[in-house]
């Protein structure tokens, strides 16, 4: 693993400068790797039975000679097409940019097991699937309105440049309004057109412009809260009991500064001027109109109430504020007139200027089987880019980027996304479900060697690189950073986390990790192994590596490397049967391990008492009891649901049954981490080594150069007999 070497190079510098009094935490800073689209080479696809060409006529025989012109002319060619006969179909589309809204794929369009069909690049050159349109930069022209040149700022009346879109055909109908954004907007509780795909978006060189805001970048605080709204919460312990059926409800007031207020005051209007930030949880992103602003006594109210309720200085940003358009890379665009308008940075002459306009998927298929997409480029759409169900399908060497939504959805069983590059999403990256949860029957649906980088930048948090959902899915070899939120979540049983690389991820959040899943005792059976997790979080963000919230329980962790994780290396809250061992675990900055008791504390008036009885719903509305389950996981049968038995290690909310040994942690502070009583008591801790940072070369073989194995002499042999060699070289892309 690359990232091994230059760790160490910084490690044996402090060392040798510092020796035994090295007392603090460092960070190591990643090396410079953005943004490098990594699409393979193709050799040119000479024997295709049919050829798309943005030269060609939908009228032609789809010949080499006389190819189609659109994807969708080639699909109807292959869908009548007789294939009782073929062992396999192959579509060519050569190189080019190719404007749609939505390519469609229906079960009549599969192929068999006899006769797959391919969709692939031809092998000339990039061919691109755009949902937007691409503007000549040489179009956009100097500000001469003098109404919106008055609402500029010192340089930005010289330096801002516009755009009729009248004169690309693009009217408001294309472009949509602005709706709510956040993983955690009230929006759909208020009447109005509040709810919808997501606005269009400028791209510039494949960079995410800033719709025009305040502050250019990070955030402002809220203030004092003055009042806080009817929200889903009273506390964290009390719910609101008519949030479900509430209607415009009432919102939160803050006292805002003087100076921010000053700013408010000087702009036109307010209409359609948004706010988006952590109103509460740093979990928690939202937006809002503006709502209600008192000049006079500095209050400032949202238009929408915040979800779980207020906190003072709440960080947060407005946008869609024309006169906050004041720095290179922001943009805006007049809805009213149909004038696009950008803050250019320098080079802008030639740059490669995008708008996004699709809101549907770009590529979409429903009960597709055997059929095979390879080598393409998709942007420009403000939906998901790729959805997918049906079996045996497989994306493989294909660019997503520049999408408002997801880049990868598949559902159904066998289905394979693999070497492919996601970048510049607005949610998440690779979505997989599939299995049969009564039977456990998996979906073996697979994510394998994939780039996946610059995510999340709409949706702030819950938007994973790779969720698994359903049962037996598999999320291996990829490589996934820069993303302000989580890497891998998963929901449901018997899934495999394995050999994925993740480095700066959970740049935004404190209380998320790097692979999460929480809140069920029935999601048994996946196995987290051989992952290297490093350089999490970012300032006072301080996130953990592999965090099992909220009394998730039954799972395998094994074989993992975690190197400066700034809170909890392995998060265990409160769950149960866990197997946690033969882990390596190098400067964390809080606690290595840490394994809490919060179920079991439900029940002496604990925090968690108001969340537990999700944890009971889940589990009585799944088939733990049936034959098929208790098989597979023989620790179910020994459930205890009665209370009164909350000594015993038998009642399910007791983190109990869990084994942690054989795991190697090297720390500051020499210690493991940070083990309840309880979890002492119901489980077995034991035979876990722990070195201070000092002993680094003593018990790997060449830390200098990125080699884990165990010295010959490694005092790790004496101390974890049976202590497993991680196959470093095997972790990330392949």
């Amino acid at each position: 693993m690359k990232f091994v070497a230059w760790l160490n190079v910084v490690i044996m510098c402090f060392l040798s400068m510092f020796g035994n009094n090295l007392t603090k935490s460092f960070k190591v800073t990643s090396p410079d790797c953005f943004g490098e689209y990594t699409q393979k080479k193709q050799t040119l696809v000479n024997d295709a039975d049919f050829y798309v060409s943005v030269d060609g006529s939908d009228e032609a025989d789809g010949s080499f000679s006389s190819p189609f012109a659109s994807i969708n002319r080639a699909i109807e060619a292959v869908r009548n097409t007789d294939k009782s006969e073929k062992n396999g179909i192959i579509v060519a589309v050569k190189a080019g940019e190719y404007r749609i809204n939505s390519i469609s794929f229906f079960a009549e369009d599969s192929g068999t097991a006899e006769c797959p069909i391919t969709y692939t690049a031809y092998g000339d050159g990039e061919v691109v699937f755009n949902g937007g349109i691409t503007i000549d930069p040489k179009k956009f022209n100097n500000v001469t309105d003098e109404n919106m040149l008055s609402r500029l700022n010192g340089e930005a009346k010289n330096k801002v440049l516009c755009y009729d879109l009248s004169e690309s055909g693009i009217t408001q109908q294309d472009y949509g309004k602005i709706y709510a954004i956040g993983s955690y907007n009230t929006a759909h509780k208020y009447t109005g057109d509040w709810v919808g795909a997501l606005y269009c978006e400028l791209f510039v060189n494949d960079i995410r412009m800033n719709l025009a805001r305040y502050p250019d970048s990070g955030y402002t605080s809220l203030g004092r809260v003055v009042s806080t709204g009817y929200g889903s919460e009273k506390s964290s312990t009390e719910k609101n009991p008519d949030w479900a059926t509430a209607v415009d409800p009432e919102s939160d007031v803050y006292r805002i500064s003087n100076e921010l207020a000053d700013r408010m005051n000087s702009w036109k209007t307010f209409d359609d001027v948004w706010m988006f930030g952590y109103f509460k949880h740093d979990w928690a992103d939202a937006s809002t109109p503006i709502g209600e602003f008192d000049y006079s006594k500095k209050t400032l109210s949202p238009k929408f109430v915040s979800m779980y309720g207020t906190k003072d200085n709440a960080p947060f940003y407005f946008f869609n504020v024309f006169e906050e358009l004041s720095t290179p890379g922001e943009w805006y665009l007049d809805r009213v007139n149909n004038i696009l308008y950008v803050y250019p940075d320098d080079g802008f002459e030639n740059a490669v200027v995008d708008l996004s306009l699709s809101k549907d998927n770009l590529l979409y298929a429903e009960n597709l089987n055997y059929v095979s997409f390879n080598g393409f480029t998709f942007k420009g759409t403000r939906g998901d880019a790729i959805n997918i169900s049906g079996n045996n399908n497989i994306i493989s060497s294909c660019l997503v980027k520049n999408v408002a939504g997801n880049a990868i959805i598949v559902s159904g069983y066998d289905n394979l996304v693999s070497e492919n590059e996601i970048t510049r999403t607005g949610k998440g990256g690779i979505y997989l479900s599939g299995g049969d949860t009564e039977k456990l029957i998996p979906g073996n649906n697979k994510a394998d060697n994939n780039l996946i980088h610059d995510w999340s930048e709409i949706y702030q948090t819950y938007q994973p690189a790779v969720t698994l959902s359903g049962v037996g899915n598999i999320c291996s070899h990829n490589e996934m950073y820069n993303s302000p939120h989580e890497a891998i979540t998963f929901s449901g049983n018997n899934h495999i986390i394995e050999y994925n690389e993740i480095h700066d991820v959970c740049l935004l959040t404190s209380d998320g990790g790097a692979i999460y899943s929480g809140r069920r005792w029935n999601w048994y059976g996946n196995i987290i192994r051989y992952n290297s997790i490093y350089d999490i979080g970012s300032g006072d963000f301080v996130p953990d590596g592999i965090y099992m919230d909220d009394a998730l329980s039954g799972e395998i962790i094994y074989g993992n490397i975690l190197v400066n994780i700034p809170k909890f290396a392995i998060f265990i809250g409160g769950g149960r049967d866990f197997d946690v061992r033969n882990n390596i675990v190098i400067n964390c900055n809080q606690s290595s391990i840490r394994y809490d008791d919060r179920a079991r504390g439900a029940y002496s008036d604990g925090w968690y008492n108001g969340t537990i009885n999700q944890n009971w719903d889940a589990l009585h509305s799944s088939p733990y009891k049936s034959e098929i389950w208790q098989k597979a996981y023989p620790a179910m049968q020994r459930f205890d649901e009665d209370e009164k038995n909350i000594d015993s290690p038998d009642f399910v909310p007791n983190p109990a049954y869990s084994i942690i040994e054989a795991n190697l942690v090297i720390s500051l502070n020499g210690k493991i981490g940070d083990i309840c009583d309880s979890a002492k008591k119901f489980s077995t801790v034991e035979n876990n080594a722990v070195y201070r940072m000092t002993k680094l070369n003593k018990i790997f073989t060449n830390p200098e150069n990125g080699d884990y194995s165990l010295a010959e002499n490694s005092p790790v042999f004496k101390a974890i007999p049976g202590f497993e060699n991680i196959p470093v070289n095997e972790i990330g892309r392949y």
